[in-house]
């Protein structure tokens, strides 16, 4: 999907992001597209959580180092786990949902990033283009980081984590599936606000992607949860 030039915050504030609500509402007050300063200010203790912060940049492209190798920092990846600057295209739809998954989802974005970071420098090392094929491992948790559905195990509900599901839901193109991850979340938290329950989820979710095993147990096998409106309402409110 392509970036949205036209800033329509109309669109954040529909059902399908209910479950950000409290953070789209500070992001729908901008006249326009808002800028990285914008984002660090209005989720700065978010984002501090993951010890990240928005700045401006272009796509990222694989770029040699003095060596003739590839440089490893020139990796999306690489460069936030190094850094903590999450590059962030101007008036870029997918890099703005980015940005509130980082701000919803702290702990797990992270905990993500450094995992696939990893394993970008693996594939990076001595060669002066990244391979094509990846393990399985690393499909799988690319997968969760753009098309990831957080469902609690022993509740009705679901969350969204892939920012690339948000873009299709924002585009009303519901033709999109998501991997499904399964998580014990404690009982105790069914009760409290969505923010809180979802920060519970953020914490759990952390650990399991930080451990192959876990990660390979808690995905549902399959083609996927087919999301649609009706799926996205069982999203909380």
């Amino acid at each position: 999907m392509r970036s949205a030039l036209t800033w329509q915050p109309a669109q954040l504030c529909s059902a399908r992001f209910a479950g950000l609500a409290d953070l789209i509402e500070r992001v729908v007050v901008a006249n326009d597209w808002p800028s990285c300063a914008q984002l660090n200010d209005w989720f700065g203790d978010e984002f501090a959580v993951a010890d990240v912060r928005m700045v401006t940049a272009d796509k990222m492209r694989a770029a040699l180092g003095a060596d003739g190798c590839l440089d490893p920092l020139s990796l999306y990846e690489v460069r936030i786990s190094d850094t903590g600057d999450v590059p962030t295209r101007e008036r870029n739809l997918h890099d703005l949902l980015n940005a509130l998954m980082w701000a919803a989802f702290p702990q797990s974005k992270r905990a993500l990033t450094q995992r696939l970071a990893g394993m970008q420098r693996v594939r990076a090392a001595g060669q002066s283009k990244l391979p094509v094929a990846r393990t399985r491992p690393h499909d799988r948790l690319a997968l969760v980081d753009e098309g990831g559905v957080i469902a609690p195990r022993g509740e009705a509900g679901a969350w969204i984590f892939g920012h690339a599901i948000l873009e299709h839901a924002y585009a009303g193109i519901m033709d999109v599936r998501g991997a499904v991850i399964e998580l014990d979340i404690d009982p105790a938290h069914r009760a409290l606000a969505p923010q809180a329950v979802r920060r519970a989820i953020d914490v759990a979710l952390a650990r399991v992607v930080a451990d192959d095993a876990l990660m390979a147990a808690a995905m549902v096998a399959g083609a996927g949860q087919f999301i649609d409106d009706a799926y996205l309402a069982r999203c909380p409110r």
